[in-house]
């Protein structure tokens, strides 16, 4: 009876000592997963997309603290492809490194031709509609009917749910004049602006468009810059070209918080970057982005500082590529120490451009 009780006694002192160690390991494991390195748990939370960070942010305090310091108020622009083929369209998250699936089986007859504030400006060739478009909302506003040449580009300053929201074409150039368009959000009808052409014979082509400062900058392919002003209704030529080395196959133009900013791409070598000087109008080339990164795409480009993001790529050009048979994106460091070459191939413009997600992506539908 005695030797009975005692190996029950042992027994029961064996699990209780188990339990103890148990819970002991639990509680040790708890706080090492709670207890995360600084460092390493900005790395994680910074992978996570918004709902999950939202998620993570009750974890605990310490967590809810990392998660609203990383929170990007301020997204980066996602790529959007165009099929050839059918009527899907692929957005592109590149932070995320994730691709959504969309359908908008009518507007397979429309083609891009600018992007800026999260919105499309879109054409059809065969009925000369034009239209704006939120892939997002799948909102669209639509605009009047004008016919435009296929290099022909048409811009807009700001979203068109403003009322200071401006269309603005370059239509029509001749040896002695150039023809410009306007027109505002709800109205009938464009109008039409005639100034004569002081530009030099050489050129061929308005390039880019981009609207910074209140006005319309245009690039033609020879480098000249011409401005218009809405407000004005007034075409100038601004003096000075950029520095093009022989050989570019393309280039970008933006803008960041009123500077415009100049990528020339070469086929045999690295691209230059220049910065136009507002009160000089001279082009400086740049060996640094100053913290920028530049989303580039043929019809329209976007700039983000990336200073607040801890994993974000700053000083640095994003393209859009095919490797393999997907879609992606490669980083070009822009720094005067970078080794790297990059060789750029010439693409066509309409198949893909950067735009800019809402600020609120808990809402969108796809995600």
């Amino acid at each position: 009876m005695g030797s009975k009780r005692r190996s029950k006694l042992g027994s029961s002192k064996k699990k209780k000592t188990q339990k103890r160690k148990k819970s002991k390991n639990e509680k040790e494991k708890d706080q090492t997963f709670l207890e995360l390195p600084s460092d390493l748990l900005q790395l994680v939370i910074s992978r996570l997309p918004l709902k999950d960070n939202i998620v993570a942010s009750v974890v605990c305090k310490t967590w809810h603290k990392a998660c609203v310091s990383l929170r990007v108020v301020d997204p980066s622009p996602w790529l959007i492809y165009f099929s050839k083929t059918d009527e899907s369209y692929e957005l592109y998250d590149p932070s995320m490194q994730k691709t959504y699936i969309l359908q908008f089986p009518d507007l397979s007859w429309f083609r891009v031709c600018y992007s800026k504030d999260g919105w499309l400006l879109m054409y059809n060739a065969n009925t000369y509609q034009l239209l704006f478009f939120n892939p997002f909302t799948r909102d669209r506003i639509p605009v009047p009917p004008l016919w435009n040449a296929y290099d022909q580009i048409t811009a807009f300053s700001c979203a068109p749910t403003s009322t200071s929201c401006v269309l603005f074409t370059v239509s029509y150039v001749t040896r002695n004049y150039i023809t410009v368009k306007t027109c505002c959000v709800n109205a009938k009808e464009w109008n039409t602006y005639v100034f004569k052409n002081r530009l030099p014979r050489n050129f061929n082509t308005f390039e880019k468009i981009v609207f910074s400062n209140g006005v319309f900058y245009c690039l033609t392919n020879t480098g000249c810059l011409a401005t218009f002003d809405p407000s004005l209704n007034s075409w100038n030529i601004l003096p000075g070209r950029p520095l093009k080395r022989p050989g570019s196959n393309v280039c970008f133009m933006t803008e960041h918080q009123g500077d415009i900013f100049l990528i020339y791409m070469y086929r045999h070598m690295n691209p230059t970057v220049l910065k136009l000087d507002i009160t000089s109008f001279t082009w400086t080339e740049r060996k640094t982005l100053g913290g920028l990164t530049i989303y580039a795409s043929g019809l329209s480009s976007e700039s983000r500082a990336e200073q607040q993001k801890t994993s974000g790529i700053r000083n640095c050009l994003c393209l859009s590529v095919f490797h393999g048979f997907k879609r992606t994106c490669i980083w070009y460091k822009v720094d005067g120490e970078s080794k790297n070459c990059l060789k750029w191939k010439k693409q066509n413009p309409y198949e893909n451009i950067w735009i800019m997600p809402p600020q609120n992506l808990i809402e969108l539908p796809f995600l």
